[in-house]
């Protein structure tokens, strides 16, 4: 079995990201969608995340994505894929940009029409917190 078709729908996440377009990444996912994000609450629905991704457009813009590790397991009509990632954005406010780097762990499901949306996606950061002082 083929990792194909994850690997296309993997691509048009980035991509989705790259160019801030909220709705397409609305378009990756399924109607039973959780994104569990760090630092927040998960985001149930595929019009959840579409607002959830607005929102952080609205904060800042990425300027740029990448996953330099990447593995994917097939399961039947689920995919388990598991990486790490690093995302450089722009505050909308002005400033230095500011980038993140992690881990995630995302479910796609195949769909009727054999292309592959996610289900599930959980990240985090690798980044140690700022030390309270």
């Amino acid at each position: 079995m083929s990792t194909e078709g994850v690997d296309k729908g993997h691509r048009q996440w980035l991509q989705a990201m790259e160019t801030n377009d909220p709705a397409a990444l609305g378009r990756l996912v399924t109607a039973e969608v959780v994104l569990m994000p760090p630092h927040s609450e998960a985001v149930a629905g595929r019009q959840g995340v579409v607002d959830w991704f607005a929102g952080v457009v609205a904060q800042a813009r990425t300027k740029a994505v990448g996953v330099p590790r990447r593995e994917v397991m097939l399961a039947g009509d689920l995919a388990i894929e598991r990486g790490s990632f690093m995302w450089r954005v722009a505050p909308a406010a002005g400033g230095s940009d500011v980038e993140d780097q992690g881990n995630f762990v995302s479910v796609w499901q195949r769909q009727p029409d054999d292309s592959w949306k996610v289900v599930r996606l959980i990240w985090n950061s690798t980044l140690p917190l700022p030390a309270l002082t």
